[in-house]
């Protein structure tokens, strides 16, 4: 068993997942007695990020909205706290991994490589469930909490290799739980993956959600970022003037989903879908009939990945165990090599004598 590199009260850090500016994502463990143990994952807050009160207070707010969120296609939040200046969040541990490293991994030797439509619909289906729920979930008073991801893209959402689609990272979330709100002009979020309001740092609302999901249908289908640029501001610019319907129409899919994805990413909002529900309800009538098969061929993916990863670590496992005994031998290779030489002098230098010896005519008394 691999050995923490770090522990957290009751949590033992096994290695970093992923990172970014304000957090770290460990894969951990909670072990118990008579051999009890459970994997999570532990975001932990760097330590500049905890020195700025602002991101402290939305991480506090992302412990406490997870604290309210419940559902299968939505990461569970498990626990927070802080640890000797250390604010850490446990959360459910997906075994897979990011729609963004699975499809780097579907590019690898390709300049584009898209995903199978049923799987991308598949995708697509399940964080449309997590998030049609968190868009109508009420607060303890009954009232909306008006809640947005903001953050809908690749990289927050999670593919368990049995098959499972987790939506992560509600850090930039906003509603009305929120006590930090975000100052005005400021944005938040991926900008390859923003709604032209978001990317122009206006009011967002549910339906910019809907917008970046369909940007990410997009990527999936197509295997091509929807915004790219030099960067982030030149990606920005592009968000906000909306997806060109060109590569809506390129898409490998029928024409009722085409413009299912026409409709959700309409320019305005008002044009969009008035809720994720309805666009669920859309997409379900334009592709009936793909959602166990896209089931089963992710399943089928996330497990080769699986498989592929663990040979590798065993292969750097092998590759390290070779290295020691090989670094072995070297250092005491030199050692034997001067034991052999000083013999072969001494060996020498024995001849030599008898040799001078027998010329002289000196020799043993008989």
């Amino acid at each position: 068993m691999r050995g923490p590199i770090l522990v957290l009260g009751k949590y033992e850090i096994i290695e970093p997942i992923a990172s970014g500016g304000m957090a770290t994502v460990y894969h951990a463990r909670v072990a118990g007695p008579m051999g009890f143990e459970k994997p999570v994952a532990v975001k932990v807050l760097l330590d500049e990020a905890a020195e700025d009160e602002d991101i402290v207070r939305m991480f506090i707010d992302e412990a406490r909205l997870g604290a309210r969120l419940s559902h299968p296609n939505i990461a569970s939040v498990l626990d927070f706290g802080e640890v000797s200046g250390r604010y850490f969040l446990a959360m459910e541990y997906v075994d897979g991994v990011s729609l963004s490293t699975l499809r780097k991994r579907l590019s690898r030797g390709k300049k584009i490589s898209p995903m199978e439509p049923d799987m991308a619909l598949y995708v697509t289906d399940q964080v449309l469930r997590g998030l049609s729920y968190a868009h109508t979930l009420r607060g303890e008073d009954g009232k909306a909490l008006s809640l947005v991801h903001r953050d809908v893209s690749p990289q927050n959402i999670l593919l368990d290799k049995s098959g499972a689609v987790k939506l992560c990272d509600f850090g930039i979330a906003t509603g009305a739980y929120r006590t930090e709100k975000t100052r005005s002009g400021l944005v938040k979020g991926k900008a390859g993956y923003m709604s032209p309001e978001q990317a122009s740092a206006g009011r967002v609302d549910a339906r910019s959600d809907q917008y970046s999901l369909g940007l990410t249908l997009v990527a999936m289908l197509s295997g091509a970022t929807p915004f790219v640029g030099k960067d982030t501001h030149e990606v920005r610019v592009r968000a906000e003037k909306g997806i060109d319907r060109s590569r809506i129409d390129e898409l490998d899919v029928n024409d009722a989903l085409k413009e299912v994805l026409v409709k959700a990413m309409s320019l305005k909002p008002a044009d969009r879908f008035k809720d994720t529900e309805a666009l669920s309800r859309a997409m379900e009538e334009a592709a009936a009939g793909s959602g166990e098969a896209g089931r089963r061929a992710l399943a089928k993916v996330l497990q080769k990945v699986a498989r592929e990863k663990k040979k590798k670590a065993e292969g750097v496992k092998k590759a390290k165990k070779a290295g020691s005994a090989t670094a072995g031998s070297r250092e005491l290779e030199p050692g034997s090599l001067k034991g052999l030489r000083n013999l072969l002098i001494v060996v020498g230098a024995i001849a030599l004598i008898a040799t001078i010896l027998a010329l002289l005519g000196v020799g043993p008394e008989g």
